[in-house]
């Protein structure tokens, strides 16, 4: 945070107050790199020329107070993205401010990742048509970078639906019709490594390298599990026997060979094929 003072004095951003929090500071930010440059209107004469806004400064600033302070950044920069009171721009600024952040510290950002996910998909709230239809591209630009960037991240087009691995072995369903949370998997003792819906979207595998176990999870919307609330169903569990690289970095990913099973690979190399209990 302090780091992001200092970019933001070198910056001159005179919309930040003498004194204010982590929060204060990426609303300050924000503004200050959206802000349009001054013209002159009507009759009035123009404005002397300033020089442009340094808003890679700004954008600096922004940044390292999210990655300072990731939650209090997701919860600024989501509200930013819903403010009916703020130019366009502003709104779909906030979501690229996300995305930006990822981009930048994409391993450290994933114990966040439901609160990124929250805050990108905020603006997509049906009950507000004119703002989900403004903000759609940004969010759904925003989603597919979560996606290509996390294996723990995966989303399913038939049914429109987002998983989401978290780092204490949770795994979050999101409807992204509704834009809310649709089912909360809980099973995994550690921290989910890579998950995949299956082709049709009624199952879901997902994978902890840390208890080497892979779940298995019913995943729609008929039956039992439709009368289970916010609490999904595991339909199984299976052992993965296999060693893992120690090489930080190493991307784990799930791959459905077909309706029963799953292959796992790290970096392209197959570890194994894995197929669901009866």
């Amino acid at each position: 945070v302090l780091a992001a003072v200092v970019r933001l004095d070198e910056a001159k951003a005179a919309l930040v107050p003498p004194a204010c929090d982590a929060r204060g500071l990426a609303a300050a930010a924000a503004a200050a790199a959206t802000r349009p440059a001054a013209q002159g209107s009507g009759g009035e004469e123009a404005p002397p020329p300033q020089p442009p806004p340094n808003r890679f400064l700004y954008h600096s600033a922004l940044i390292q107070v999210g990655v300072c302070e990731p939650s209090l950044f997701c919860a600024e920069m989501g509200a930013a993205a819903v403010r009916m009171g703020s130019p366009p721009r502003v709104r779909l600024a906030a979501v690229a401010y996300l995305i930006s952040l990822v981009k930048a510290r994409t391993a450290s950002l994933e114990p966040a990742l439901p609160l990124v996910v929250e805050a990108v998909l905020r603006p997509l709230d049906p009950s507000v048509p004119s703002l989900r239809e403004s903000s759609l591209g940004a969010s759904t630009t925003a989603l597919r970078e979560l996606v290509r960037r996390y294996p723990m991240v995966h989303f399913n087009q038939p049914t429109q639906r987002l998983a989401v691995g978290t780092a204490e072995g949770v795994v979050l369903l999101y409807d992204l019709r509704t834009a809310t949370k649709w089912r909360i998997l809980q099973g995994h003792e550690a921290a989910v490594t890579a998950l995949a819906f299956a082709p049709a979207g009624d199952t879901l595998a997902s994978f902890s390298a840390s208890e080497a176990s892979l779940r298995w999870w019913a995943a729609g919307s008929s039956g039992l599990f439709s009368f289970l609330g916010l609490q999904g169903s595991c339909l199984g569990v299976t052992r993965v026997d296999c060693a893992l690289p120690d090489a930080p970095g190493a991307r784990v990913k799930i791959e459905w060979a077909s309706p029963q099973s799953v292959g796992i690979t790290c970096d392209n190399e197959a570890l194994g094929f894995f197929t669901r209990p009866p």
